[in-house]
């Protein structure tokens, strides 16, 4: 019998030590399998696709946590297609990440000191491979929540009512008593208990369903809180770079730690997420009886609601690390960038070969300035673009330090764009009525004290007739001068460059018209367009000759006669 015992004992001492290595192998599995994505994925452009309202999920921390002080308003970042900018450098693995990357894009600052750190972090995890990978793998095991913000589910928690814990604990102890009764007399025992369970599990699918969504958010925190604990527990001395970070999550995951110990009682939170774990399995069917799990949900709760803080501050500072981490690859995907060289609140640009990331085989441009710009030349010769590109090389300038540029020096600004408008049915507002109003924001900010406004405009007051839309956007744009306000605005009005002269800049963008072919170069040129070719470009479109003719003497009538008449009947 005894080396029967002894067998039975070596057999299972075998089957743990296989079960234990097979686990293990599984985890170092997976690891490299994560390991291996995320070195493919380092510098290069990410292929992800985005669901339909992901983007909305994702800006869910900025609007939680924005403040009244200026931000990047919707105009301007649609104007810029922000949202595609913002793909292109995210390349982040967890919800956090992405979520406070999004949040400094809209925040731009205006602190040198604030800008310096966050290249100096930047720059730490490009020079340092092993401690980048280890932070990445980290940041991938809390992974992004699609369908909704962690964030936003935080500020929620507020408003959530509970149910008193007397409520579930009554029910824990009435089947404690009904378990009782089964030692007094065990038939009428058992029935007291069978109905008791019924009643349980019954109470436990009905009320499950309205607080399940907030059990797997706070599966999410807890997995937020583990990873912060985590990286919180690495040794200070190899990470010095980074260790006010890890210090700050380490006093942020203080008082958090007993919500990642009570997450365990409320399983994988679902109802039937058990799947083939006979343990979990088992644990489910006593949270179903027992309803502790929604004592601890309680708890959590209060937990979160008390110490949310703590919470968004963790949120925060991962982010903003693996933000960083972020930038480092974005920089690896892009022909050249440069960090920004600040001059206080100057309103001044110095920009030398800036080009627009988005576009395939751009054209780089350079620039010095005091002044506005006033920027003339025909539609598709490339005055759009560089005012998108200029507005863009600000922006980035004052969030994460990355200008595709080869140099920048500028002063702090406050970004305003009015370009990409049109006419809003839904309010019934005309083109005019939605161009004045937007650019009436503009002047508005300027007249504010502070970081002086950088406003971009293309083609100001286009909706209206030339005569009005002329003497009005010369006072305008004249107006804005004597604010606290520098502008580049793009015309097709020449008569501005000479209305303006004492207090613009003017710049020009040019086409050739060879061998019935239009050319753009797409070089910035200093002073107002001479060329006159848009009528030319009728003829290169296939437009009849006769038509074209009259149009050119037309315009010749005009200008040496100043009034509009037609040169045939």
């Amino acid at each position: 019998m005894g080396n029967y015992l002894w067998l039975y004992i070596t057999i299972g001492v075998i089957v743990l030590i296989i079960l234990v290595y097979s686990i293990a192998t599984s985890k170092r599995r997976k690891k490299a399998r994560l390991l291996s994505r995320i070195r493919a994925a380092y510098g290069v452009l990410p292929e992800r696709e985005y669901a339909d309202d992901e983007l909305r999920k994702i800006r869910s921390f900025y609007e939680l946590t924005k403040g009244d002080g200026y931000h990047v308003d919707d105009i301007t970042w649609n104007d810029l297609d922000m949202d595609s900018v913002f793909i292109a450098m995210n390349h982040t693995f967890s919800s956090p990440g992405e979520e406070v990357l999004y949040d400094l894009l809209r925040e731009p600052s205006f602190d040198e000191e604030v800008l310096r750190e966050r290249e100096r972090v930047t720059q730490y995890f490009i020079e340092n491979e092993a401690a980048r990978e280890a932070f990445q793998i980290r940041f991938a095991s809390i992974g992004r929540t699609r369908k909704f913000s962690l964030a936003e589910f935080v500020g929620q928690f507020k408003s959530l009512e509970l149910k008193d814990d007397l409520h579930y604990l009554l029910r824990t102890i009435l089947l404690v008593i009904a378990i009782a009764s089964i030692f007094v007399n065990v038939i009428i025992g058992s029935l007291v208990l069978l109905g008791v369970m019924v009643f349980n599990i019954y109470k436990y699918y009905k009320e499950k369903t309205d607080v399940e969504p907030y059990y797997i958010s706070l599966s999410a925190i807890a997995s937020l809180i583990d990873c912060a604990d985590q990286i919180g527990s690495q040794n200070l001395k190899e990470l010095d770079p980074v260790k006010d970070y890890i210090m700050d999550l380490r006093e942020n995951c203080k008082p958090l730690k007993g919500l990642k110990r009570d997450m365990k009682w409320l399983g994988s939170g679902t109802i039937a997420g058990a799947g083939g774990d006979l343990m979990q399995i088992i644990l489910d069917y006593l949270r179903m009886i027992t309803h502790l799990d929604f004592l601890k949900f309680n708890r959590m709760v209060r937990k979160v609601v008390n110490y949310e803080d703590n919470i968004l501050g963790l949120y925060w500072t991962m982010g903003l690390l693996e933000s960083m981490i972020a930038i480092g690859s974005y920089r690896q995907t892009i022909p050249f960038s440069c960090t920004a060289e600040f001059c206080g609140n100057e309103k001044r640009l110095e920009i030398k070969d800036e080009y627009h990331p988005l576009i395939k085989e751009p054209v780089a441009n350079s620039f010095s300035e005091e002044r506005s710009l006033l920027l003339t030349g025909s539609n598709a010769s490339g005055k759009s673009t560089f005012l998108r590109t200029t507005a863009l090389a600000v922006l980035l300038a004052q969030t994460v330090n990355t200008v595709h540029a080869h140099s920048y020096k500028g002063g702090f600004f406050r970004v305003y764009s009015s370009m990409a408008l049109r006419d809003d049915i839904e309010s019934a507002q005309s083109y005019f009525i939605v161009e004045i109003t937007s650019l009436k924001r503009i002047m508005d900010a300027a007249a504010d004290q502070g970081a002086p406004v950088l406003a971009f405009v293309d083609e100001v007051l286009r909706g209206t007739n030339t005569v009005e839309r002329i003497a009005a956007s010369s006072e305008i744009l004249r107006d804005l001068t004597h604010k606290n306000a520098m502008l580049v605005t793009a015309t097709h009005d020449i008569e501005l460059t000479e209305l303006l002269s004492d207090c613009y800049s003017n710049y020009h963008f040019e086409e050739e018209i060879v061998d019935e072919e239009i050319r753009f170069n797409y070089i910035l040129k200093k002073g107002k367009a001479t060329t006159r070719n848009a009528i030319k470009l009728l003829s290169v479109m296939g437009y009849g000759q006769n038509v074209v003719s009259a149009a050119e003497d037309t315009a010749e009538r005009f200008l040496k006669e100043g009034v509009w008449t037609h040169s045939r009947k």
